[in-house]
């Protein structure tokens, strides 16, 4: 049925275009769904089994592959983009105070490792609230 083929490659073009520019994983579960469904109606003429077979392959996609996928998919925040940034010291940091500056703005920084002079090279170990806290570079 060339009808049937031509529904299920369109539908499946359309959730990969859809999940380009929304990457959720959700319309790629589709996406492979209609592939199979696709590749199904080559030899089944039944719209009904492949309507099954559509089905089928989205919640096996969905529940078992597509969590996978996301779990792997790990999103920072701003803040944690930081890390391992390499900045210069504005004034003097020790573990009580200091400052250092980030892209035109000033950011408090703490120094792990002592007394860091003004001027010196210093890398983003981590974040403590919205304090720096850095190490100096070598």
């Amino acid at each position: 049925m060339k009808n049937a083929e031509f529904f299920w490659i369109v539908i499946s073009i359309v959730c990969f275009i859809i999940e380009l520019l929304t990457p959720t994983f959700f319309f790629l579960s589709i996406t492979f769904a209609g592939l199979f469904s696709w590749l199904s109606s080559f030899f089944i003429d039944s719209i009904i089994i492949q309507i099954i077979i559509f089905l089928i392959f989205f919640l096996i996609f969905f529940f078992f592959i597509r969590p996978v996928l996301y779990k792997n998919k790990k999103e920072k925040f701003n803040s944690e983009l930081l890390i391992g940034k390499v900045l210069y010291a504005k004034d003097d940091i020790n573990d009580e105070k200091g400052s250092v500056n980030l892209d035109g703005s000033i950011w408090q920084a703490r120094s792990e490792m002592g007394l860091i002079e003004k001027g010196s090279k210093v890398s983003v170990s981590r974040i403590d609230g919205n304090k720096l806290i850095v190490t100096k570079e070598l």
